[in-house]
C-alpha cells in the first residue's frame, strides 16, 4: 500500500503532509499527557516487529501479493498515540533508506497506515471494546475495517490528483478486502501471542523479540509478487515509472553483499537499527522508562 513517487500530485501531495505533520504533533502531545505508556523497550521491539511484518509479502493469488500493516496491532499492544509515532517512524525508515514509497508521498503514506491504520484502527477497537465486545473479535473486526478504510483513502487521495476511476477504485477495495481479512486474523494471533498491552513483562519482550527474529529469518523468502496496489495500478496502466528515491542506500531492501538471502536479512537488521535509533530520539523528550 505504500504510495510510489509521483502517483499523487497538485494540492495533494502539500495537505496530505500537512495532516500528517499535524496528526504526529497531536499524537506526540496526547502521548506526553498519558499517565502510563509503554516503555521505550516495547515501543522500539513493536516498531520493530511492525517493520519486520511488513517486509512478509505473502500471495493472495496469481500475481499478486500483500503484507501486513500492523496498526491495529501497534495501537493494542502500545495505545493509539505511540501506535501513530511507532508506525510512523517504520514509514519513514522504509522510505529514506528502502526506497518503499515516494519521498513526497510520505505524508499520505502515513495517514494511510499510521493515523488510519493506527489511529482510526486503534480508537474503533477501543469502541467496540466499550460496547464488551470480546478482545479477539474486536480486535479482528478493527483490523480488517483499518485497511478497508486505508484503501479507501488511498481511492480519495488518487481521485484528487486526478488519477484512476471508478473501475480502479473498485479494484483497490476489492483487492484489499482479502488481505483485511488476513490482517484480522494476523493480529489477533499475533496480539494473543504478546499479550498484555503496553505490559512489560519478560515474556511480552520475549514474544517481540521472537517475532523480529524469525520475521528476520523468513523474509528472504517473501513473494516478489507485487503487492495488491501496485498490481492494481500496473494493471490500469497508471504505474508511475520514476524512482522513489534515488538517495536511498538500500533499494528493494537489499545491500550489495552476503548474497540474495543474507542480502536481505542485512538489510532488514540495518531497517531494525534504523528504527531503534529514531525511536530513541523521538522519545526522548518523553523520559519513557527503559
Amino acid at each position: 500500500m505504500h504510495i510510489p513517487s509521483e502517483m499523487l500530485s497538485g494540492w495533494v501531495c502539500p495537505v496530505s503532509a500537512a495532516v500528517a505533520a499535524a496528526g504526529l504533533g497531536a499524537a506526540f502531545y496526547a502521548l506526553s499527557k498519558e499517565k502510563t505508556s509503554p516503555s521505550a523497550l516495547r515501543f522500539t521491539l513493536v516498531s520493530a516487529a511492525v517493520f519486520i511484518l511488513q517486509m512478509l509479502n505473502y500471495p493472495i493469488w496469481d500475481g499478486v501479493s500483500g503484507h501486513l500493516i500492523g496498526g491495529v496491532l501497534a495501537a493494542s499492544l502500545l495505545g493509539i498515540p505511540a501506535a501513530i509515532l511507532s508506525m510512523s517512524i517504520v514509514l519513514s525508515v522504509q522510505t529514506l533508506l528502502f526506497a518503499d514509497g515516494g519521498i513526497l508521498m510520505l505524508g499520505a503514506n502515513i495517514i494511510n497506515m499510521s493515523l488510519i491504520g493506527a489511529g482510526l484502527g486503534g480508537a474503533l477497537r477501543r469502541i467496540l471494546l466499550n460496547r464488551k465486545l470480546d478482545d479477539a473479535v474486536s480486535t479482528g473486526i478493527a483490523a480488517f475495517l483499518s485497511v478497508e478504510l486505508a484503501a479507501i483513502a488511498l481511492c480519495a487521495e488518487l481521485y484528487f490528483s486526478d488519477k484512476g476511476s471508478g473501475r480502479v477504485y473498485a479494484t483497490l477495495v476489492g483487492s484489499h478486502t482479502a488481505l483485511a481479512f488476513v490482517e484480522g486474523a494476523a493480529t489477533v494471533l499475533l496480539k494473543s501471542l504478546v499479550g498484555e498491552e503496553k505490559g512489560a513483562s519478560a515474556r511480552s519482550r520475549a514474544v517481540l523479540a521472537g517475532i523480529v527474529i524469525l520475521g528476520l529469518a523468513l523474509a528472504p523468502f517473501a513473494s516478489s509478487f507485487p503487492d495488491a496496489f501496485e498490481w492494481t495500478v500496473q494493471n490500469f496502466s497508471i504505474l508511475p515509472v520514476s524512482s522513489n528515491f534515488s538517495w536511498a542506500p538500500f533499494p528493494e531492501y537489499s545491500v550489495p553483499f552476503g548474497g540474495e538471502y543474507l542480502s536481505v536479512i542485512f538489510a532488514g537488521a540495518v531497517g531494525i537499527l534504523a528504527i531503534s535509533a529514531l525511536s530513541a530520539v523521538a522519545l526522548w523528550p518523553l523520559k519513557l522508562r527503559v
